[in-house]
């Protein structure tokens, strides 16, 4: 499982890290950028070097047994401060940030030259890829050396997870709103590592074992760390995605529209204003569909008072029963009525007749709805119940295809 979350942690880091690079070449003075640059690279290289395969090479390469522990431990405590500098970037006036961040700065040098030496003092001597801390926790070199290192994470990570959350209540634009949330999530989620590692320490003076939990620390520190990592990438390619899924849907509604659009401009060929050839160039387009499906919206609605004087109540009050009799209900019976009436209508224009004297209906009995999406919500669901008449229906009237 280990191996599984690093791969998944160096994956999520260097993406990030590509992604962001590209920003940084087109603003290469933005400090707040910089440093967020060097938290996915940091944090890419101390997952990787804490990957089994890559920790045994480092330590063959360096003739230093462990040494990928303190290098990755280090990545990691640089990172976290590094976060700290991107919060202080964004949070304070450029001269009062630049200051305070070289004070971080200061900080992290200072910490990581004590974790190298606490690290030398310990001198660890056998290899323990999976199980460092737990074999040396109770090496007094170790305790301090781990006291400093998840004494700086947790502060750390506790502060992103408060920042993160406090300026999300604030922030004007929603992705950022909400990569801002992920990343505090993820803050969140990796004090459950800091804490078992705290319980690592607190268990050699308490006398309690904590190794039953070694796995849910690997799984909060690795997980809640991917998922910062892509809380602070989300502002920028969420709305991309986000618009992948908006042209999705506006491409499914234009297509189930299309059978009812068919049948009415069969019928009343001016409502179109750019009419498709066939049902198959219909399915290959694929641009400016928010324009092409307020379009179709307006043509079927033209189409639908083009057929006022051929629409008869008595086939709502049929279609209400036969609808009630399948079992249908509210908006599904409404719909459902509503193609029936619409399909019987067409079928009396293309006869040349019209409904009884003193029986047109004045308009469809939609819910009430006041903008677009709404009425193309509705139109939707009768397009759909349209092209699932029976093709025997006494009331039927040729379409070029049926899309379900």
């Amino acid at each position: 499982m280990i191996t599984f979350l690093h791969s998944l942690g160096v994956v999520a880091a260097w993406s990030g890290l590509f992604y962001k690079v590209r920003a940084l070449r087109q603003n290469p003075r933005d400090p707040a950028l910089q440093a967020l640059c060097g938290v996915f690279a940091l944090s890419g290289m101390s997952f990787f070097v804490s990957l089994p395969p890559v920790w045994v090479r480092v330590d063959e390469l360096t003739g230093v047994p462990n040494i990928a522990a303190v290098l990755a431990q280090s990545c990691v405590m640089t990172l976290v401060v590094l976060q700290q500098v991107v919060l202080t970037h964004w949070a304070r006036p450029p001269e009062r940030a630049r200051r305070l961040a070289r004070l971080q700065l200061g900080f992290c040098a200072a910490a990581v030259a004590a974790l190298v030496a606490l690290f030398c003092l310990l001198t660890p001597t056998d290899q323990r890829v999976k199980d460092f801390t737990l074999h040396y926790v109770h090496d007094p070199y170790y305790i301090a050396y781990l006291s400093l290192y998840i004494g700086a994470y947790l502060v750390g990570e506790a502060n992103v997870c408060r920042v993160c959350w406090g300026y999300s209540r604030v922030a004007g634009r929603t992705w950022l709103r909400r990569g801002l949330r992920v990343t505090a999530v993820g803050a969140f989620i990796t004090l459950g590592y800091g804490a078992v590692r705290a319980g690592n320490i607190l268990g050699t003076v308490f006398h309690f074992d904590m190794r039953a939990w070694e796995s849910f620390a690997w799984l909060c520190g690795d997980l809640g760390s991917a998922l910062t990592l892509v809380g602070w990438t989300l502002p920028g390619w969420g709305p991309r995605v986000a618009s992948v899924g908006h042209w999705l849907r506006a491409y499914r509604r234009h297509r189930r529209l299309y059978p009812l659009w068919a049948a009415l401009h069969r019928a009343v060929p001016t409502i179109a204003l750019t009419p498709v050839r066939s049902a198959f160039a219909d399915r290959l387009t694929v641009g400016q569909l928010e324009f092409r499906l307020y379009r179709r919206v307006i043509e079927i609605r033209d189409g639908q008072l083009a057929l006022r004087a051929h629409l008869d109540p008595a086939d709502r009050e049929r279609a209400d029963r036969e609808g009630a009799a399948a079992g249908l209900s509210g908006d599904a019976l409404r719909a459902h009525a509503e193609a029936v009436c619409l399909r019987a209508a067409l079928a009396r224009r293309a006869r040349g007749a019209s409904a009884a004297p003193g029986a047109v209906r004045d308009g469809d009995d939609r819910p009430a709805g006041t903008d677009l999406a709404e009425e193309t919500d509705w139109l939707v669901r009768v397009a759909v119940a349209f092209a699932a008449l029976p093709a025997e229906s006494v009331h039927r009237t040729p379409v070029d295809t049926v899309l379900r």
